[in-house]
This record gives C-alpha cells, sequence and structure tokens, in this order.
C-alpha cells in the first residue's frame, strides 16, 4: 500500500524572509520603547507565522497590552486575543512556561498583521513612555547616548548620566555660559575628573539648571566612582524620577538650546 507524500512546508523567499526581519524589529521596538519585553521569532517556512513574539507575563506593566482594562481572567490569554481583534490583527496567543513563569506566545500570521499590531502598541504606549522616548532623543541629538532612562510606576527615571554629558547638559542649557561655574568646580573646558568632591558640585549645579528647565525641582543625585573602581567606570550623576511633564519641559529646552540662533536667547547661569 502506498502513502501520499506530505505536503512539503517550503522555506520562504529571500524577499519574503527580509521582509519579516523589518517587521519583527518594528514590533521590538515598538514593544521596547512601551518598557515591555518582547522577543521575536521569525518564521522561515510559508506554513509558519511572519513572527512569533514571546512575552514573559512578569517583570512589566501587562494593563496596556494584555487586560484591556477587564477584570483577570482564568485565560489570561483570552483578553489579549480579544484586543488583537479590534485592529484585525489576525494572530493567536498562547500561554508557555517560560522558566520558572509563564509568558504568552503570540503568533501573528502576516506581515501586514506585524503592522497593525506595532501600530497598536504604539497607539497604546503610556504618557510616561512618550515623554522618556522625546528626552531619550533630545540626548541623542546633543551627543549624549549613554543614558540610563526608563519608566516606573507611571514616572520617568533619569539615571546614571556620566559626567562629561553632565557638562555637555549644562552647556546646552546655559548657552555656553557655564565657564564660570566650570571655573568654580575646578574645572578647565571639559571634565577632569578630580574626585568625589567635584562630581558632588557638578551634580548640585546639573540639579540647579535643570531644575530650572522643568520649571520644577529635579533631585540631581552623585553616584562618584571610587578608587577602585574609577578605571572601568566614569563618575555619574542621577537625575531621579520626573513627572512626564517635567520630561518634556526638559526635553523641549534641550531642542530649542539646540535651534540655530538660540545661544543667544538663554540667559547666562547665575553662580
Amino acid at each position: 500500500m502506498t502513502t501520499a507524500p506530505a505536503d512539503v512546508d517550503t522555506p520562504v523567499d529571500r524577499a519574503s524572509l527580509e521582509a519579516r526581519r523589518a517587521v519583527a524589529r518594528e514590533l521590538q521596538t515598538a514593544y521596547r520603547d512601551s518598557g515591555v519585553h518582547a522577543m521575536p521569532k521569525i518564521g522561515m517556512t510559508t506554513a509558519a507565522p511572519a513572527v512569533s513574539l514571546t512575552i514573559p507575563l512578569s517583570g512589566w506593566e501587562t494593563s496596556p497590552f494584555l487586560i484591556d482594562g477587564q477584570l483577570p481572567v482564568a485565560n489570561p490569554a483570552a483578553p489579549l486575543q480579544h484586543l488583537l481583534g479590534q485592529p484585525d490583527v489576525r494572530a493567536k496567543v498562547t500561554l508557555v512556561e517560560f522558566g520558572p513563569e509563564m509568558a504568552a506566545e503570540v503568533a501573528v500570521a502576516t506581515c501586514g498583521d506585524a503592522r497593525r499590531l506595532a501600530a497598536l502598541v504604539v497607539e497604546r504606549r503610556s504618557e510616561a513612555h512618550n515623554a522618556a522616548l522625546r528626552l531619550r532623543a533630545a540626548f541623542t541629538k546633543i551627543g549624549i547616548t549613554e543614558d540610563d532612562i526608563y519608566v516606573t510606576d507611571g514616572t520617568v527615571q533619569i539615571g546614571d548620566i556620566n559626567a562629561p554629558d553632565a557638562v555637555t547638559l549644562l552647556e546646552i542649557l546655559t548657552a555656553g555660559d557655564s565657564s564660570a561655574a566650570f571655573h568654580e568646580l575646578g574645572l578647565c573646558d571639559r571634565w577632569d575628573a578630580q574626585g568625589w568632591r567635584e562630581v558632588e558640585k557638578l551634580a548640585q549645579l546639573l540639579g540647579r539648571v535643570v531644575s530650572e528647565a522643568c520649571g520644577q525641582y529635579l533631585e540631581s543625585v552623585p553616584n562618584p566612582a571610587c578608587h577602585t573602581c574609577a578605571s572601568s567606570r566614569p563618575h555619574r550623576i542621577s537625575l531621579g524620577s520626573a513627572s512626564p511633564q517635567q520630561v518634556l519641559l526638559l526635553a523641549g529646552a534641550l531642542t530649542a538650546a539646540c535651534e540655530p540662533g538660540a545661544r543667544g536667547d538663554v540667559a547666562p547661569l547665575d553662580i
């Protein structure tokens, strides 16, 4: 007796594979910018979903993406499945084991469905996450890339700005007229690490200037490197917790200070 050959699940062509990779990156970025850790897996065959996402169910704010304002139900996958159906995202949600925890696995059918899911995630992004993105973009524009900006409990945490970047912030926000302040700190044109006392003075000065830009007090906490770790990490300053409104004001001040002709419009720093 002969049996019919099984259907062959053929690999996707190169163009389709690149399209799936592109939407996987788009999805991962959309979730990451919303404070969600989502791990994408690209479907390599025609029968496989375009992208599958594994989303751990612990350690992040689930409400905007999982329960959709509903009460918890016996099957945590059901509310997310319902949510995805609203913008017509064809995806199947299942629960899978993820180490000692559980995760939602979202198998997204096509690239078009993946783009609609990414748009849904962006649409539901919180005010705090939007503000954090604006500040990160403003930092990047002035050359600050080693920041630690994240959202917790609806507020934006701004931490681990290294000392040279702190000087950059001062120069931008004071229109470059901070030479008197640097002289008081014993600094030259750029940061010259002298020790924890100078870091504390720099943090105090940065806190005042940044608070003025935000319109409200923003804490500035020094985190100087000790003698044993100074060679492996720079002195750092944390600006602490800020409301979305404060963060947007700071981002706006940095953006405005970078506009052509803005240097002459910013008041000099009063020591």
